[in-house]
């Protein structure tokens, strides 16, 4: 009798942690269609409507193939390593990470539905993460690095002083036959597995599969491995990456507005600068995006500042503009990043240098609708090489941290449509009195 009590029990058991994983994976995939689908694709194919735009091409989830791992090239990553991505984002790509945007448990259930994606997760090599005992930093470690570094082959893509213009450069592609850009060493935001010594290290050694990037576990010692790392972070010049998400902009009261770009009360409100991201292949021009906002308790305004040497005018095209996305409702969840989704749909304000300001409601890509808002306002100045655009927005709720992210245009560039420069989702934060 008491064996089959143990039985049940044993039974009941696992029934209630299979449905736990059930409920984990079909909150991930509300997750995954909201955040993640208009890159990776509905089925996380890579082919979602972004893909054909944005650089570097989105990863096929399916395939089982990932970049940035902690585990042996060859092997699957862990759940620490996906989540890792999914917090953090990849630097000098699209990809903004979700940490302070999702909760933990949020982040659990995505990593949780990423992994059905892929027959590999339930057949593949799982590994486990390597060994990372840090050596201590010394000139002598480096110069055994540099040594490493020639001799290994390395300047042959990543050039004599980590340019990124070594001779075979230009010829590199990744396994879909698309071709890769190398980003110089010397800034840190080009660092898209991390750039901390122990990052660079773990790369070194487990390779960036589905890239020309190989591991050199089987080539190296472990202290080969601490000298090349501590070599390529000796190359950064600029050994601090900005934030890219979940910044707080804090939103200073004031009993009189400033609602022209070159007003003077502009001087009493805080400035926060946002990193930048081109959406596809171009150099990261501006690097940043200035913000400052207010408000009298009825309206909002946010001056944004960007530097631009030409001054872009086109009413068909080219033109130099910048954009302000909101959720439309801020009670429901955080949208998708990319135009919203159906059940969070945002509110775009659009300031452009050719056509002035227009407002756009999104429920999804594809799904961008000009509105008519009487309540709001916008207008910009190009001056001194630089444009001073400012929004007005009236009936906007600012009780609670209110998310928002940007993208600037420079027609100079080439930026059109989705060609352009964003941010991740950032926060409205309105100051106590």
């Amino acid at each position: 009798m008491r064996r089959w009590h143990t039985t049940v029990a044993l039974s009941g058991v696992l029934a209630l942690a299979l449905w736990g994983q059930e409920t984990k994976v079909s909150e991930g995939r509300i997750l995954y269609q909201r955040h993640c689908a208009a890159c990776h694709g509905a089925n996380g194919r890579g082919d979602g409507p972004m893909s054909k735009f944005i650089y570097p091409s989105p990863t096929n989830l399916t395939k089982g193939v990932f970049k940035f791992r902690s585990t042996p090239t060859g092997t699957l990553p862990t759940d620490d390593d996906l989540k890792r991505v999914i917090s953090e984002g990849i630097q000098s790509t699209p990809m903004f990470g979700m940490k302070g945007i999702l909760t933990e448990s949020e982040i659990d259930a995505l990593v949780a539905y990423i992994k059905t994606l892929s027959p590999s997760f339930q057949e593949g090599d799982k590994g486990e993460p390597i060994k990372v005992n840090p050596m201590p930093p010394s000139p002598e470690l480096v110069s055994e690095g540099r040594k490493l570094y020639f001799e290994l082959g390395c300047d042959s893509c990543h050039g004599k002083s980590g340019q990124g213009d070594g001779p075979a450069a230009k010829s590199l592609q990744d396994e879909k036959g698309r071709p890769i850009r190398i980003l110089s060493f010397a800034d840190a935001r080009n660092f898209k597995a991390g750039f901390s010594p122990t990052d660079i290290y773990r790369t070194i050694m487990t390779g960036l599969d589905g890239s020309p990037m190989p591991s050199f576990a089987e080539m190296l010692s472990e202290r080969e491995g601490w000298a090349l790392a501590y070599f390529v972070h000796s190359l950064i010049q600029n050994k601090v990456a900005p934030k890219r998400f979940g910044d707080q902009i804090p939103v200073s009261r004031l009993n009189k507005l400033p609602l022209k770009p070159d007003d003077a009360l502009w001087k009493s409100v805080p400035v926060v600068n946002l990193a930048l991201q081109p959406t596809w292949d171009r150099v990261r021009s501006p690097e940043f995006l200035q913000v400052q906002s207010a408000t009298d308790g009825q309206n909002l305004v946010l001056r944004l500042q960007w530097s631009d040497e030409k001054r872009d005018v086109s009413t068909k095209g080219q033109s130099d503009a910048v954009f302000v996305q909101l959720p439309l409702d801020a009670g429901k969840p955080i949208p998708s990043l990319f135009y919203g989704d159906p059940k969070s749909p945002v509110k775009i304000l659009r300031w452009d240098a050719g056509k002035g300001l227009t407002v756009y409601s999104a429920k999804g890509f594809g799904t961008l609708s000009q509105i008519s808002d009487t309540n709001v306002q916008g207008s910009g100045q190009w001056l001194k090489n630089r444009w001073v655009v400012v929004f007005s927005v009236k009936g906007l709720n600012l009780s609670s941290p209110l998310p928002v992210s940007f993208s600037v245009w420079n027609g100079s560039l080439g930026d059109i449509g989705e060609r352009r420069l964003m941010t991740g989702w950032h926060f409205l934060v309105t100051q106590n009195p």
